[in-house]
């Protein structure tokens, strides 16, 4: 089971724009002070994006999160019910979670059709600009990432579930937004992009593939245009760390190609926060795993 495991989920706040938030399944045996402890709850992080002045949600409120999906991306609508106001809507919120209690012990949310509230149903309007991914998100979900490149070889062997909701949807959209962040909109190599609108040439290229488990991390991304991102999974090319700086090395198999011989030695775009750089073991999968093999990835080593 992946200790902590951290997923972004896109927020559609008051003012309809969209914010990548932490939602995160604390269970690691040493989450507490005390080792023996074990946790078992869910924490979504409210950002400052959000709650600007930390002075929107207050004691008894209670916040609903509407599940949408647009254009095959999901999307969680966030819709505010104060204990001030203490409405019609409130008082039934309020009476579906004191059913939900169990004993003695408080139970704080619950999980239910839309059917079940119909007033929670509406048209919403997606802000045509890029997700916003705040400061406060990024490093959650950096330190909920510290251990995962460890062992890849061990990774890459593990059967892991798969989600029967769109919950790897959900990590796949924002892992290709969060990289393409990171890399500024441009290709890694090339340093350019083709954009119109929420068109772009721009993929997020996974280091090690997801086919072998590769985790949906920053270190494990690269933006890379179509073509480029597609030799790179071929393993016409990969990139080597050489005295910290990112170098692609071309297979000899294909140093005459006219795309090849243009990128062969050159230096890539190196992210400015050094927590979105390639991960030296991420690097080292690809080399050992995909580099050469000219073939479409499909499984585990």
């Amino acid at each position: 089971m992946e200790l902590n495991d951290n997923v972004l989920i896109n927020v559609v706040d008051h003012t309809n724009q969209v914010v990548a938030s932490s939602y995160i399944y604390f269970n690691s045996n040493t989450a507490t002070n005390n080792p023996s402890e074990t946790r078992d709850e869910y924490r979504l992080y409210i950002t400052n994006e959000i709650n600007t002045n930390r002075d929107l949600f207050k004691p008894d409120d209670i916040i609903t999160f509407t599940k949408y999906k647009i254009e095959d991306e999901i999307y969680y609508k966030l819709t505010l019910f104060t204990a001030h106001e203490n409405n019609a809507q409130y008082k039934l919120l309020k009476g579906a979670l004191k059913e939900k209690q169990s004993g003695v012990r408080a139970v704080n949310h619950l999980l239910a059709e839309i059917d079940t509230f119909e007033f929670l149903r509406c048209d919403i309007e997606v802000s045509d600009e890029k997700t916003i991914f705040p400061a406060q998100t990024i490093d959650k979900m950096i330190e909920n990432q510290t251990d995962i490149f460890n062992d890849l070889e061990k990774v890459a062997k593990e059967d892991k579930e798969v989600p029967e909701d769109e919950t790897g949807l959900i990590k796949s959209n924002n892992f290709r937004d969060i990289v393409l962040f990171a890399y500024m909109g441009k290709c890694a190599i090339t340093g350019k992009s083709i954009t119109y609108s929420s068109l772009s040439n721009l993929e997020a290229a996974h280091i090690m593939p997801q086919a072998h488990n590769g985790p949906d991390a920053i270190p494990n991304g690269m933006a890379l245009s179509r073509d480029l991102h597609w030799a790179f999974d071929k393993g016409f090319f990969t990139i080597e760390n050489i005295s910290d700086s990112y170098i692609v090395q071309v297979h000899d198999n294909v140093k005459e190609n006219e795309v090849m011989k243009e990128i062969a030695g050159q230096k890539i775009f190196t992210p400015s926060d050094p927590r979105f750089r390639l991960h030296i073991n991420a690097l080292n999968y690809h080399k050992e795993h995909i580099y050469g093999t000219f073939k479409q990835i499909r499984s585990k080593p």
